[in-house]
């Protein structure tokens, strides 16, 4: 018997393994992540670190300062990366690991060749937790993921927004979990304004409006009552449902 794996107490250990064969391929595949991750981790950080050229000699004759610490963080980053690649070549009795010149994706090949030290030991599940924790920071250094935007009001529940990203055309309301086409929240929201019973001074309506997910600036209200195109009753309220038309054929 095996025995159970460290990571899943439901899946039964690789042979000779203390972890499953999932779990085996998993940590591999970190490796392998961090291997073509880390040389460029370490040109982002250099970009940061290296702000004077060497002389002729080779030895830096400034110091280094930090101008952004995204930069900053990648070195440091980079040198826990090394520093946990290192220690695991030593488990793995690798020579290359007491070289301070043997790179990290020379270390992981080396390792790779034979990870039964890691795998096997006693504290494997720290290892296997650490290795693939660091996979995961190292590749959301070099290529982070793009930023959302909020699309705008959720169609579906009172109070969410859908976000997605820039050029996507599906996002999702953080509220209620509802997958929305971005093309399909303006139009959702135009019909629900359509049917609103408000009045309001262009003020009130450019709130609203910012409330349902559109910025309609209040001086363009007041240039449309200003062109007949907009028609105030004899408080200055305007309904909301009149500017709905206006908005669309603005989109356009």
């Amino acid at each position: 018997m095996n025995g159970r794996c460290v990571n899943h107490d439901g899946n039964p250990a690789a042979r000779r393994r203390k972890v499953c064969r999932d779990c085996v391929q998993r940590f591999r595949d970190a490796m392998t992540l961090i291997a073509s991750d880390t040389p460029a981790l370490l040109l982002i950080a250099n970009r940061q670190a290296s702000t004077t050229a060497p002389d002729r000699s080779g030895i830096r004759t400034q110091s280094a300062h930090a101008v952004l610490p995204i930069q900053e963080h990648a070195w440091e980053l980079y040198r826990e990366t090394e520093e946990l690649i290192r220690l695991a070549a030593l488990q793995c009795r690798l020579p290359a690991a007491i070289r301070r010149t043997a790179s990290i994706p020379a270390l992981i090949y080396g390792i790779l060749n034979d990870d039964r030290p890691l795998l096997d030991a006693s504290d494997a599940r720290s290892w296997w937790r650490d290795i693939v924790d660091m996979a995961g920071k190292v590749n959301r250094a070099v290529d982070p993921p793009m930023a959302q935007v909020a699309y705008g009001a959720c169609p579906f529940c009172p109070n969410g927004i859908v976000w997605g990203e820039p050029r996507a055309h599906m996002g999702a309301c953080r509220s209620c979990g509802a997958e929305v086409n971005r093309t399909y929240v303006p139009d959702r929201l135009l019909d629900r304004l359509a049917k609103s019973e408000k009045k309001g001074t262009p003020k009130q309506l450019s709130d609203q409006c910012a409330k349902a997910g559109f910025r309609l600036p209040a001086s363009t209200i007041r240039s449309w009552t200003r062109q007949g195109r907009l028609t105030p009753d004899r408080h200055g309220r305007i309904p909301l449902s009149s500017i709905v038309p206006l908005i669309r054929e603005r989109a356009q």
